[in-house]
């Protein structure tokens, strides 16, 4: 197997066990008698940790290399899972979260890997793969995650098998990264830098590479907004269309099939021919009107929700490899693992400030309520787009990797 198809399955294992244990983490805490925000606190430590730690391990991976910073990431995941499908006491449930979040460079040194053994002009499709395993994996984890919480158990070990079998899938990972994963950077490459992995200023210089911070203010939004469906959707259902948890897995497993799709295929044959810079504001647009159409849902059909998850599922499945394309053609070679852990580390801020802010929506005004400020923030991801457009362009035609469809939007913006 090539290391591009190494790397996907690394990446594909790795987020079945965490979409396995994900829709179960609440219900698992709950049985315990954890209070509201005890639980509350158990999904934050995730985010939180990676938040500081992204960064770091995209730093430390210019700097030592992929291969290492791999090794590690998975096995605290492997040992995160274990602690926690054994454990019932919160304080150590909760340092197994932050264990987690803290080594959670596993995506964020995957991409980096990819555009080290990715040409520019593949690069896109390289992190499309990368979507498409998401897809797969959140598709294949939670569906996974309800057939092992009903096997004929004892109830006390009913929710904490599926943590267990998300920590084999974790060291199944580790072990194809040791044994069969070659070091992407070459030998006089992983001392370019100086690895200011703690240093403010070396995250403030990131961002002010050219086009970067443009590309990650427009990632900022559009996971501000994608993340109101993952951390509201199930409750949106049980209290708008009267859904149980399994109607909930269902829908979740049918966004996640056709964004990979669209990831995994239909994006190859996209960027040649539109450009990353399009396919954005399409998929913004897509994504406003997906949203938008779940806010104004009634009743319990199934069919209005099919139509707006498959708007939905295409815009954000044509978003999320072309930003992270676009970075990567943009951005030096050496700095590709500091860009990309600065990425994630953005993403996670919108990931934390979205959960919070959906749920008091959710909660305090209506279900609709989350949706429509989804809808509303889709549309700013549509404004910025279009904006650094024309920036962007002729950053890619000053690298010489302007394509063909870049060419007439350099000409259309000149």
């Amino acid at each position: 197997m090539s290391p591009v198809g190494i790397v996907i399955l690394i990446v594909l294992i790795d987020l079945m066990g965490f979409s396995l244990v994900m829709p179960l983490l609440g219900p698992f805490a709950k049985q315990y008698g954890f209070d509201g925000w005890q639980i509350g606190l158990l999904f934050a430590a995730y985010p939180i940790c990676q938040l500081v730690a992204g960064p770091i391990l995209g730093r430390l991976s210019d700097h030592y290399g992929r291969r290492p910073l791999l090794v590690f990431s998975q096995a605290c995941t492997a040992l995160s899972f274990l602690i926690l499908g054994l454990s019932r006491d919160f304080r150590i449930m909760l340092l197994a979260r932050m264990l987690d979040g803290a080594s959670g460079g596993n995506i964020l040194v995957a991409q980096a890997y990819l555009a080290d053994v990715s040409a520019p002009e593949h690069r896109a499709r390289s992190m499309g793969l990368i979507g498409m395993a998401f897809g797969i994996g959140f598709v294949l984890g939670p569906l996974l995650g309800g057939v092992l919480a009903d096997l004929p158990v004892h109830p006390d070990w009913r929710l904490r098998l599926p943590f267990l079998v998300a920590a084999v899938f974790s060291t199944l990972a580790w072990v194809v990264v040791l044994l069969k994963l070659p070091e992407s950077r070459p030998g006089d490459a992983t001392k370019v830098q100086e690895a200011r992995v703690i240093s403010r200023q070396g995250i403030a210089d990131t961002i002010r590479l050219p086009g970067v911070g443009s590309l990650v203010t427009v990632a900022f939004f559009s996971v501000l907004a994608w993340a109101i469906f993952e951390g509201t959707f199930a409750i949106f259902l049980q209290r708008r269309m009267g859904w149980k948890a399994s109607g909930a897995a269902y829908a979740f497993a049918g966004a996640g099939l056709l964004s990979a799709i669209v990831q995994g295929g239909l994006i190859r044959s996209l960027v040649p021919k539109y450009g990353e810079i399009r396919l954005i504001v399409v998929g913004s647009v897509l994504s406003a009107i997906g949203f938008a159409w779940i806010a104004a849902i009634s009743g319990s059909s199934p069919w209005p929700l099919i139509g707006a998850l498959t708007f939905f599922s295409i815009g954000s499945g044509l978003m999320s490899p072309s930003i992270s394309g676009l970075l990567s053609r943009i951005t030096p070679m050496s700095q590709q693992g500091a860009v990309f852990g600065t990425l994630t580390s953005t993403q996670t801020l919108a990931r934390i400030i979205s959960y919070m802010a959906g749920n008091v929506l959710l909660a305090r005004i209506s279900p609709s309520a989350p949706y429509w400020f989804a809808a509303a923030i889709y549309g700013l991801v549509l404004v910025a787009g279009l904006k650094f457009a024309p920036g962007l362009a002729a950053i890619l035609a000053r690298s010489g990797q302007t394509s063909e469809a870049d060419a007439v939007k350099v000409g259309e913006t000149a």
